[in-house]
């Protein structure tokens, strides 16, 4: 039965997430409401589940590429080229 495998949890809950900061050279955008951001005049749609949130986009070696970065974790990358204004 699963109560008999529930242990309590060793790792103590924090009420509200530690601050995170990116890195200096990092395009910080805040998430909109539906998911979308801005991005050097470029609207770009990520996931509903990052809205309200703070996003890392670092440029690649290919002109006009970002990875987009929710704290240590890539979420996708974003090519401008293909995006029409």
């Amino acid at each position: 039965m699963p109560l008999d495998r529930y242990r309590v949890s060793q790792r103590q809950h924090r009420e509200t997430v530690e601050p995170f900061d990116y890195a200096k050279d990092d395009l910080i955008r805040r998430v909109q409401q539906h998911g979308f951001v801005s991005i050097l005049g470029h609207n770009v749609r990520l996931c509903r589940a990052f809205a309200g949130k703070s996003v890392a986009f670092r440029p690649t070696a290919a002109d006009g590429v970002f990875d987009a970065w929710f704290r240590h974790q890539k979420i996708e990358t974003i090519d401008l080229n293909a995006i029409d204004r």
